[in-house]
């Protein structure tokens, strides 16, 4: 057995050893899923009581949503009141809708009284759902004509075959949680380095007779399979008990959790050999697993205007592009420039974490 073999079984054995590690690692994700799935179904089941939400409609007479808005699957869930703009914006002024949606030359506004409850969160639900990419499919079966890029998503214009796969809320939100969970895996490269390295096992470690590079690589790589696996467990979970759709090019989605997993792990390896105060490092990444993750609309959908265009290169964001691109069609440039990103900062913050480290490993 090598050295980089015998330290890669020492920090995998160490990461999967305790029970606690075990249940945190592959029940927390599938809890987590139990329960977003379930409310979820709460949330669009055909059965729900929900009445439907009266919203007022002002859109371009050439555009496409307003034929989408009448689909049966959708308009079902609304009351609709098509109108003029300034008609739909006055009903959300007087509380007589529950929302204005207003569509100007492609772009689509919503104009609401207040924050709202659940009849406000399935509007903004599905507007966000005629947004997103997998939206194409919906609009070229309803037009029976090629799909323009809607909005800022960049959708290459393409035909699309009646019978493409249509995302529903669980495909969307398994995808944002998955790569959440992955985001929060960085925390095993964290404890392992500093198990591995800089506590009293880590001093051992140092003056064995295994060398710097296998040490390092043997840890980083028992961190990663770690956390590949824990998101394998949630990968095939969705798709076995919910249905979740993964699409036809899962060599693609792989490809791109496993970067995202990289990139989790330099991270948070990085803060350990550039910081000395441990609470100081868990502090950073835990703001910053929660902040990439809230940009990215990972927990809620909220509309950042303007800042939508620089928020898209969060870590989140850039993994569920590629992934929703993937599974139901996108940009093909954008998503190779964004692994290619993802790969590349990983790449960067490990040879960050390696000059930040010398002295200390010395």
């Amino acid at each position: 057995m090598t050295a980089f073999t015998a330290t890669f079984w020492m920090g995998f054995k160490f990461l999967w050893r305790n029970p606690v590690n075990i249940a945190i690692l592959v029940l927390f994700p599938i809890i987590i899923i139990l329960i977003l799935g379930n409310a979820l179904a709460a949330y669009i089941s055909p059965d729900t009581d929900l009445t439907p939400a009266p919203v007022a409609v002002a859109s371009d007479p050439d555009g496409t949503l307003e034929m989408f808005l009448k689909e049966d699957e959708i308009s079902r869930f609304l009351e609709i009141t098509f109108t003029s703009r300034e008609s739909a914006e006055q009903m959300a002024a007087d509380e007589t809708v529950i929302a204005a949606i207003i569509e100007d030359r492609g772009d689509i506004s919503i104009v609401r009284p207040g924050v709202g409850g659940l009849h406000t969160q399935l509007v903004l639900s599905i507007i966000d759902s005629y947004k997103q990419i997998g939206s194409a499919a919906t609009i070229a079966a309803l037009s029976g004509k090629n799909v323009y890029a809607i909005l800022d998503m960049e959708v290459n214009v393409r035909d699309v075959p009646l019978g493409t796969r249509i995302p529903e809320a669980m495909d969307y939100y398994a995808v944002t949680m998955l790569v959440m969970i992955l985001l929060y895996t960085g925390m095993n490269g964290m404890d392992l380095f500093n198990k591995g390295l800089l506590s009293d096992m880590g001093n051992r470690n140092r003056v064995s007779p295994i060398s710097k590079p296998a040490l390092i690589g043997g840890l980083l790589a028992a961190s990663t399979v770690t956390s590949f696996l824990q998101g394998m467990v949630t990968f095939i979970f969705t798709g076995a008990v919910y249905g979740v759709y993964w699409g036809e090019r899962i060599p693609l989605v792989l490809l791109t959790l496993f970067a995202f997993v990289l990139f989790s792990q330099s991270l948070c390896i990085f803060l350990v050999m550039a910081l000395r105060n441990q609470g100081a490092v868990s502090a950073i990444a835990q703001v910053f697993f929660w902040t990439s993750t809230f940009v990215s609309n990972g927990y809620m959908k909220i509309d950042f205007g303007a800042m939508e265009k620089v928020f898209q290169y969060a870590p989140n964001a850039m993994a569920h592009t590629i992934i929703f691109g993937a599974i139901f069609g996108g940009n093909e440039m954008k998503m190779t420039v964004f692994l290619f990103a993802l790969f590349g900062v990983s790449a960067v913050l490990f040879v960050l974490a390696f000059l930040c480290g010398r002295r200390r490993l010395a």
